[in-house]
């Protein structure tokens, strides 16, 4: 990554992609920002089932973990709904 950099977001609440879904919106963890000249690109942690591509992100977010896992578990509840 000779052209950018990486910093990796760690202060207060976690920040979270908008991801979606055919299930709905659900949160992914940024693991990290990609910082080049071109702009910035959110690297995310995997989800099972969850295609993290960039036309599928929404928006970005600072929430709880807990509030995260949350719309998770309702997100998976209403995949095994569905």
């Amino acid at each position: 990554m000779s052209d950018g950099f990486e910093v990796v977001p760690d202060v207060g609440d976690p920040l979270y992609a908008m991801v979606r879904t055919p299930n709905g919106l659900v949160p992914v963890r940024v693991a990290s920002l990609i910082v080049t000249a071109d702009g910035v690109t959110a690297e995310l942690a995997e989800l099972k089932g969850v295609d993290t591509s960039p036309e599928n992100i929404t928006s970005l977010c600072r929430m709880s973990r807990d509030e995260a896992w949350a719309q998770v578990a309702a997100w998976a509840k209403a995949g095994e709904s569905a």
